[in-house]
């Protein structure tokens, strides 16, 4: 394993809600705690637990989307509604790596909330259209006038569910009327959101 994977790794124990896929494609959610080596434990749905051998988790690092996949060793008894699961590693590696990130067109509303920007009072919401996306980046245009390196939260709609992530600026220029088009790169996203965006990236491919 390499520094990179060990460090990926190592970001798991205090993640929640982790999608994890079981070896016939259930998803579950866990909820990593503790790191020994190459074995994770984490807490799972105590009563989705049955006949599952094999999970492989997604997540993100930095914007890089891992995959690792572990077989379960053992489960112990937790709570009436969890239990702790023994994961041993089997193997972790980039999850699609060396490809360039595919955008997909979105063309819906969002919420732009300011963390840093110039020409806003952090705090304040502001009306986006979001025109594309990936798992790294977006582009949106807004009435605000954002400038390179201006950080920002941001709430849309995608596959009928709400995804708010964090942002931060990398180009922006004046649009059609008196709006500002914005490309950004995207510095906190959940799991489940950068999931959901591949979904979208790959029907749309």
């Amino acid at each position: 394993m390499d520094a990179q994977a060990s460090q990926a790794l190592a970001s798991l124990p205090g993640r929640r809600a982790v999608p994890a896929t079981s070896q016939d494609g259930s998803q579950i959610p866990c909820d990593p705690f503790q790191l020994d080596g190459d074995v994770l434990r984490v807490y799972l749905p105590r009563l989705q637990m049955a006949g599952i051998d094999r999970l492989t988790l997604r997540f993100a690092v930095a914007n890089t989307p891992w995959r690792a996949e572990f077989e379960l060793a053992e489960a112990e008894y937790h709570t009436f509604e969890q239990a702790i699961g023994v994961l041993r590693l089997i193997k972790i590696e980039r999850d699609g790596a060396g490809r360039q990130a595919a955008r997909a067109e979105l063309r819906a509303p969002g919420v732009l909330t300011a963390i840093f920007c110039r020409n806003a009072v952090d705090g304040n919401e502001y009306d986006v259209r979001v025109e594309d996306i990936s798992e790294s980046g977006l582009q949106l245009s807004t009435e605000l006038e954002v400038e390179p390196g201006d950080e920002f939260g941001l709430a849309t709609e995608l596959e009928g569910r709400r995804v708010r992530l964090e942002a931060k600026a990398v180009k922006a220029s004046g649009g059609s009327y008196g709006r500002t088009t914005v490309g950004a790169r995207i510095t906190k996203i959940s799991e489940a959101d950068v999931l959901a965006i591949r979904r979208l990236t790959a029907s749309s491919g």
